[in-house]
Formats: C-alpha cells, sequence, structure tokens
C-alpha cells in the first residue's frame, strides 16, 4: 500500500518553500512528470527538499526500498533541519523498509530516530508497526500505549495494540482497541477482521460501546 501524508511531513509546512509545494502537487497530480520533476530540481543541486520530494515520488512509484535509501541519507544533511525532523526523516524512512518488507532495517532507521529524540512518543506510532512486523507483540503494546500517553494515536496502531492483546489472550483490551480503531476509522478492514476474531471466541465489542444518548 501507498504511505499516507505523513511521509510529506518531515517539516512544518510553513518552513516548507513554493516549489516543495509545487513538486509535491505534480506528483499527485501525474506521477511520472512528478517524478522527471523531482529528478531535475536534485540535478540542479536542490537541498533536502529536492530529495524528500523525490522519496516521496518513489514511493508512489512503488520503489519503497530507494525511497527509504534517499529519506537516510536526507537525514543526515547539514540542510536537514534540527533533531526532530531529522528524527521524522528517519522513521518515514522505517516506515519505507517496512512498506519493502526489510524489518530489520526499518527497526535500525528507528532506533537512530530514537536515539535523536528519544523521548518522542510520536515515534513510537513507527516502533508499534516495525515491532509488529517483527512479531514482538509485547512490544507493540508497550510502544502503543507510550504514543497513546503522549495524545499520538492512529486506527492503525490501534488495532496493532489490539492485536497483540488477542495473542496473549486479553480479549477485553483487545475489544477495547477495536472499538478506538473504529472510532477514527469505521471502515478499517483490520479492526473489523479483528471484531470477527473476538467475536470467534465470544467478545462482542457491542459491550463496550457508549450508549447513544437519549433525546
Amino acid at each position: 500500500m501507498l504511505a499516507t501524508l505523513f511521509l510529506l511531513l518531515a517539516a512544518p509546512a510553513e518552513t516548507l518553500s513554493p516549489r516543495y509545494a509545487d513538486c509535491i502537487t505534480l506528483i499527485e497530480a501525474d506521477l511520472e512528470l512528478g517524478r522527471i520533476a523531482a529528478q531535475q530540481w536534485v540535478g540542479e543541486g536542490g537541498g533536502a527538499e529536492a530529495r524528500h520530494c523525490l522519496s516521496v515520488a518513489d514511493l508512489r512509484a512503488g520503489f519503497p526500498k530507494l525511497a527509504a535509501l534517499r529519506l537516510e541519507e536526507i537525514a543526515q544533511r547539514n540542510d536537514a533541519g534540527d533533531d526532530y525532523v531529522r528524527a521524522r526523516l528517519l522513521s518515514q524512512a522505517a516506515n519505507a523498509w517496512l512498506e519493502g518488507e526489510e524489518p530489520d532495517r526499518a527497526e535500525t532507521a528507528l532506533n537512530q530516530a530514537l536515539a535523536l529524540v528519544p523521548d518522542s512518543a510520536e515515534l513510537q506510532l513507527t516502533a508499534a508497526k516495525v515491532y509488529a512486523a517483527q512479531n514482538r507483540w509485547p512490544e507493540v503494546v508497550t510502544a502503543v500505549s507510550t504514543a497513546e500517553d503522549g495524545s499520538f494515536v492512529s486506527a492503525e496502531t490501534y488495532v496493532l495494540r489490539g492485536k497483540g492483546r488477542f495473542i496473549v489472550g486479553a480479549y477485553e483490551d483487545a475489544a477495547q482497541d477495536v472499538v478506538a480503531a473504529l472510532t477514527l476509522d469505521p471502515t478499517n478492514i483490520d479492526a473489523l477482521v479483528l471484531r470477527g476474531d473476538l467475536a470467534q471466541v465470544g467478545i462482542s465489542i457491542d459491550v463496550f460501546l457508549e450508549p447513544a444518548p437519549q433525546e
């Protein structure tokens, strides 16, 4: 599957150049032309923004490993930004490695990001995905809980925590995660599948849903 727009957020929007915005817009409108434009911008001596736009094009074009390598390279550049931005770039690289089915390389990128910003709850969202790819379910549960404590949540990571809890037999906690995931994304396929798995062991998420307010 294609990466989400999270990949585009290496830096605050107000700090990005108009050319970067144009580059991303062209990729979304015409991937082939957008990728060519990004390559030309890099060839003209474009800095971190040009390379980041090209990494987005690579990912959208189905080259996640190439995108991951570019993102790791960008994170080392002097014009990449502060440690927070570098950590986000490395987190993006980790997600790209996961898309390329390289969980060990994803973990390496994640660990580099955590070394830059050890207390980042946001990075725990990526950590949960990395650990899930390695079937390290207790660590998935811990990572999602840490992210949630820092007010970073997503339907995807709630499902991952729910799956981890299901695997260890914490069915009621898993049901709570299904509710949380479906609250954010009512059509999330993975959450609906997990809901079905819970039903097969006798757990209905209906009992965890808050009743509708009376008129």
